[in-house]
């Protein structure tokens, strides 16, 4: 099973801003008819704006040779880091209202394997923060811990099964 991107699928971008705790951001793409999903690539970096860190992902997005945007997610407790992430990528990042456990609950969902031997998530090897912060969390405890990586797959999840 390919890793890889491919233009032909839709794409989104999750993120979970931050400035001393992470700025964590997800490049996703739905596969095998909506039945899986593949993390493609993260950013992860901190003490850099809000605009500094819609700049970096834009650059990568670019280098990447990804397509424009299909959606955008993000941490609904401040609208302002989304409208500023919006405008640099052209798209509208939504911030899901759904509560934290049931986001939690809907990444546990889509971690269980399948059938056929592989989970529901499928997360490209250059995502180590994400698969870091997958191997610690429990459950999301604001101010404790790493989750900042595993925020961002959160709101993909919510914003996604919403829209």
């Amino acid at each position: 099973m390919s890793l890889d991107y491919s233009p032909a699928l839709d794409l989104y971008l999750s993120v979970d801003p931050g400035y001393t705790n992470p700025f964590a951001g997800l490049w996703v793409q739905p596969i095998e008819r909506n039945e899986r999903v593949l993390v493609l690539r993260e950013y992860y970096q901190r003490y850099r704006t809000t605009p500094e860190n819609g700049k970096a992902m834009s650059a990568l997005h670019q280098e990447a040779a990804y397509k424009p945007l299909t959606g955008a997610w993000g941490d609904p407790s401040n609208p302002e880091r989304l409208v500023l992430l919006s405008e640099i990528f052209g798209v509208n990042f939504k911030g899901p209202r759904l509560p934290v456990e049931l986001g939690q609950e809907l990444v546990r969902q889509w971690m269980k394997v399948r059938p056929d031997g592989k989970p529901g998530i499928l997360i490209h090897h250059r995502c180590r923060n994400l698969i870091r912060e997958l191997t610690m969390y429990l459950k999301h405890e604001p101010g404790q811990g790493e989750h900042h990586a595993v925020d961002a797959l959160r709101y993909f999840f919510c914003g996604w099964i919403r829209d």
